[in-house]
């Protein structure tokens, strides 16, 4: 009996001192994993971010390439009808929107749908102007009906997707 008491008064301390340092040993190495797990995702986000911001570059400089001052200005050929003017500018609105679309894995999903409502609101307004001329008149007549109607509706949704976008930039910085 004196033997297992013997036994006892050893293992019992051993035993305490094995399961201190078990539960120190998985502590340090928890913190150390999850160190390691934000060093690298700092790392990740600090090789992200130029692509991000080269993202929401591209889809800003496309919201002012659709934009109907500037779309109705550089497409403008006086040699072009109505009809030819109104499918040159929807089709430059798509190639560029398409030339953009991968961008948006880089954005928030309500960003890029602020975009993409720019778009269409803007082939919308070109369709609009286009039902407004004949089809024969030379193209001046559908700019200047494009840059009549631009300002009550399709310039209301690129300026809230250029807010939208200059918002998720600012959140980088703070």
């Amino acid at each position: 009996m004196e033997d297992f008491l013997e036994l006892i008064k050893y293992t019992i301390p051993s035993l305490i001192v094995f399961l201190t340092a078990l539960l120190l040993v998985r502590w340090f190495l928890k913190n150390d994993t999850n160190r390691r797990k934000q060093e690298f995702l700092a790392n990740q986000h600090k090789d992200s971010l130029p692509i991000r911001m080269r993202a929401y570059e591209r889809l800003t400089l496309f919201l002012e390439r659709i934009s109907a001052e500037s779309i109705v200005i550089r497409e403008q050929a006086n040699t072009l009808t109505c009809a030819d003017f109104q499918a040159k500018l929807l089709s430059t609105i798509r190639t560029e929107y398409e030339h953009n679309m991968a961008m948006q894995v880089h954005l928030p999903p309500a960003t890029w749908n602020l975009v993409r409502t720019a778009k269409e609101e803007m082939i919308r307004v070109v369709n609009i102007s286009a039902g407004l001329v004949k089809a024969t008149d030379p193209s001046i007549a559908l700019g200047k009906t494009i840059l009549e109607q631009y300002p009550n509706s399709a310039s209301y949704h690129i300026k809230k997707a250029l807010d939208e976008l200059k918002k998720d930039v600012q959140s980088f910085y703070n």
